[in-house]
């Protein structure tokens, strides 16, 4: 007899990767460059977000993003090489987040956790179809919540984290509840490089 099976159309990937950098020195340069740059108001709501920055600071950085991205895009079909187009600064303070938002013109996007004290905020991850999901896929429908029924995924924000995900996958930045210390990422875009 044969059996049934689930066949999984279509998925989102995800990629974690730990970085063994020197975050002190990171964070150090990040609230230095906070004190010259006026910043800009893009997705955050409160907090402080960087302009794109265009200097050689984080230069360990920057290459471990492209070697991970390049692996990823390989990985899952992406053609590749794959380079950095813009990068800067996010520093949370108590009760700042970030809205909910895509990163158009972009093959992938990504964040570096560089200072993340208890209760700082995680990233939200939400279905591209959430705009019909809910309407019949909801608490009245839902008896658990696994991978095919969630609205959402969070994914804890971990110092030295790299998270590298679809530009297209909408996101968002879980409030700082932390009453004493700010929480520090460095998001970043990657395009075509050919």
């Amino acid at each position: 007899m044969k059996q049934d099976k689930i066949l999984n159309l279509f998925t989102i990937p995800v990629c974690s990767v730990y970085l063994q950098l020197n975050n002190n020195e990171i964070e150090k340069h990040c609230i230095d460059i906070r004190k010259k740059d006026k910043g800009r108001k893009i997705s955050n709501s409160g907090g402080w977000q960087s302009n794109n920055l265009n200097n050689n600071i984080f230069d360990s950085l920057k290459k471990e993003i492209e070697t991970n991205g390049n692996k990823f895009a390989n990985y899952i079909g992406l053609k590749t090489p794959l380079k950095i187009s813009n990068i800067w600064i996010n520093i949370n303070e108590y009760k700042d987040s970030n809205d909910s938002h895509t990163h158009p013109h972009a093959i992938l996007s990504g964040v570096y956790y560089v200072k993340t004290p208890k209760n700082c905020g995680d990233i939200l991850f939400t279905r591209p179809e959430m705009n019909v999901f809910h309407f019949d896929w909801n608490n009245n429908t839902i008896k658990e919540k696994t991978t095919y029924t969630s609205p959402k995924s969070i994914i804890e924000s971990k110092e030295n984290n790299l998270l590298l995900f679809p530009s297209w996958l909408t996101h968002s930045v879980d409030l700082n509840l932390n009453k004493k210390e700010e929480r520090i990422s460095i998001s970043f875009n990657l395009i075509n490089d050919y």
